[in-house]
């Protein structure tokens, strides 16, 4: 299972001078933040993507980029090549990645979405994607410990290396954790 979270940076973003006032742009304390938008909703900070496994949610893979990086384009480096399908939303799909799942025999379990050719999509897309959608769901578990526990909702550090190590940390101690629940449930 693979999906993406924004985390939003510790600095303030960018600002432009007051209307009437003449100057550069006053930058973040942050120089590696960027801006990213999902459903209307801006965020200045960073994304952790991650990827795990679906019968325990543990994280196999976990990368960290600015805000700005699509869904997609570190999707291929949260695969590990020896699962039996891989699921994700539609920012996932792909017809390049589509293609590089069945090669490597890994079932495409990403949902569809539409397209300019295809503005809506079929009835039986539609019933596919309701039926990834209650198995992708639990790739949003790691996301709500890492926020509501771990207190990751605004990231600590002022860097993207160092954000990123403390994104790997946090998933190393997500899965101790569910791992004392895999062994004694």
């Amino acid at each position: 299972l693979v999906d993406a979270s924004f985390m939003q940076a510790p600095a303030r973003p960018p600002r432009a001078p007051k209307q009437g006032q003449e100057g550069p742009v006053k930058p973040s304390a942050d120089r590696d933040a960027r801006w990213g938008s999902k459903g209307g909703k801006s965020t200045f900070g960073y994304k952790m993507h991650i990827g795990v496994d679906q019968d325990h949610t543990i994280i196999r893979r976990v990368e960290a980029s600015d805000a700005s990086i699509t869904d997609t384009e570190p999707a291929d480096q949260l695969i590990c090549g020896d699962e039996k399908a891989a699921y994700g939303d539609q920012a996932y799909y792909s017809h390049a990645r589509h293609d590089r799942l069945a090669a490597a025999n890994i079932k495409d379990r990403l949902m569809r979405r539409p397209n300019k050719h295809h503005p809506e999509l079929p009835p039986r897309h539609k019933l596919r994607n309701r039926l990834i959608a209650k198995v992708r769901a639990a790739v949003e578990r790691p996301f709500a410990v890492f926020k509501e526990r771990y207190g990751m909702r605004r990231m600590r550090f002022f860097n993207l290396a160092t954000n990123r190590t403390h994104c790997i940390l946090a998933a190393c101690a997500y899965n101790l954790r569910t791992m004392i629940g895999v062994i004694h449930p």
